[in-house]
């Protein structure tokens, strides 16, 4: 492929990228207040997280500053994040190939990182000559684990009839992109010689427009995918990334009392008076009638 044609397909699907995943995360900060009760344990208690405690315990609460434990949610998040800790304990199966896939990503993210910097303290004078090495073995584990681990994945939903019971359309092409993304990138990996090289004259070439960009086959091929998976990262269900955040930030941690005059108590209020669509025969719900006013009224038997 011409590099001026692959620098087109680079500018088109990274800005889509880019693009979509602002909006949508704008769009997941901006979604009405979720359903606001306890649940427990909130890391940012602190020690009370341990047995499912919260700032209630104490005697006329509501007269003491709050305090919350950052320390304590980063730990949590910490556990979430790299070693997948609601998998584990609730999926455990799915783990074993769930956490080298994650893992997998993470060491190519910390790849390109590398990269990125490497070529940065080039242009400033500064020199690291084990950085290529370093990005080298990176990338590698990140492509061998990430590729054992998606193709781990597909072959228990493939093998799982209950699993693959409720395994969507979407989730074949997520895990489908995933394992071309990895075997792509071994492939140009062990195919390549200079891979961290040719890698950092695409970085230059796509920050200065250089269309005279020559790639050995293999590597222009896993750029393809790279990219054909960073634009529909952001409309896929592996937006959790970003998603997880109000998860727990907003629904799962949020326990801030509401006070008079606040801007959560009024954006209550405007909720409440919404109508009331659910198709429950024992709320009464006819479009009409708003959620005050179910509440307040007898519920049909």
């Amino acid at each position: 492929m011409r590099g001026s044609v692959l620098l087109g397909v680079s500018y088109l699907l990274l800005a889509v990228f880019l693009i979509a995943i602002v909006l949508r995360t704008i769009r997941l900060a901006r979604l009405p207040v979720h359903l606001r009760w306890e649940l427990a344990p909130v890391p940012h208690e602190g020690r009370r997280s341990r047995y499912g405690g919260s700032y209630f315990e104490e005697y006329e609460w509501w007269l003491h500053p709050r305090s919350k434990s950052l320390v304590s949610e980063l730990a949590y998040m910490t556990q979430e994040i790299v070693f997948l800790r609601a998998v584990w304990e609730h999926n455990r199966s799915l783990w074993w190939f769930s956490f080298p896939l994650h893992v997998g990503l993470y060491l190519l993210i910390g790849a390109g990182g590398l990269l990125l910097l490497s070529g940065l303290a080039g242009v400033v004078g500064l020199g690291w000559s084990g950085a290529a090495v370093a990005t080298s073995w990176l990338a590698g584990a990140g492509y061998l684990l990430g590729g054992l681990g998606a193709v781990g994945l597909l072959g228990r939903r493939v093998l799982d009839r209950q699993l693959a019971a409720y395994t969507t359309r979407e989730s074949w092409l997520n895990l489908g992109l995933l394992t071309m993304l990895f075997g792509s990138g071994l492939l140009a990996l062990v195919s390549t010689d200079g891979y961290v090289a040719e890698a950092g004259s695409y970085l230059r070439a796509l920050a200065t427009g250089d269309g005279s960009l020559t790639l050995p086959a293999l590597l222009t091929l896993h750029l393809l995918v790279m990219l054909v998976f960073l634009a529909w990262l952001p409309f896929s269900k592996m937006m959790h990334f970003v998603a997880k955040y109000f998860t727990y930030h907003q629904v799962r941690w949020d326990d801030a009392p509401v006070q008079r005059g606040s801007h959560m108590e009024h954006e209550l209020e405007q909720l409440l008076q919404q109508p009331v669509t659910w198709g429950a025969a024992h709320i009464g719900a006819d479009g009409k009638r708003n959620w005050v006013e179910i509440a307040s009224g007898e519920v049909r038997r």
